[in-house]
């Protein structure tokens, strides 16, 4: 499988809830950072996790956040081992109701048929502001 082959698989497993099937195409020292790579109290999915646990907690703390809706992918290349992609995304607030839209892009890296790096970029500024 190609590393875009592997990171759309990835992303398929996790947008339907099967985060059993996504494990497996973690590498064990993988790092997954939304936006920045230290903690933000604000926003606690925000930091960088390690692995396939870390990959499960961040993205239980993604759900306990926030209620996942619009999530569009503009395009999608790779290069060898790295793969971006980018789109539009629009996500409720489970604490205030209001909606996060923005812009994201998404930076991996696979090694050996399983993501070594797993970066999500987005406007941080309109998630703070839709949580808060």
């Amino acid at each position: 499988m190609s590393s875009i082959d592997t990171v759309q698989t990835f992303l398929k497993h996790i947008f339907s809830g099967a985060l059993a099937e996504a494990l497996p195409l973690i590498s064990p020292d993988a790092e997954f950072i939304s936006s920045r790579p230290v903690a933000n109290p604000r926003v606690p999915f925000h930091g960088t996790f390690v692995g396939p646990a870390g990959a499960s907690e961040f993205f239980r703390l993604f759900a306990e956040l926030l209620e996942p809706g619009e999530f569009t992918v503009t395009a999608s290349f790779s290069e060898g081992e790295h793969v971006a992609m980018y789109g539009k995304l629009c996500h409720r607030s489970r604490k205030t109701g209001r909606f996060f839209s923005s812009n994201w892009a998404l930076i991996c890296r696979v090694v050996e048929g399983r993501l070594s790096l797993y970066h999500f970029f987005e406007d941080t500024e309109a998630l703070e502001a839709a949580i808060a």
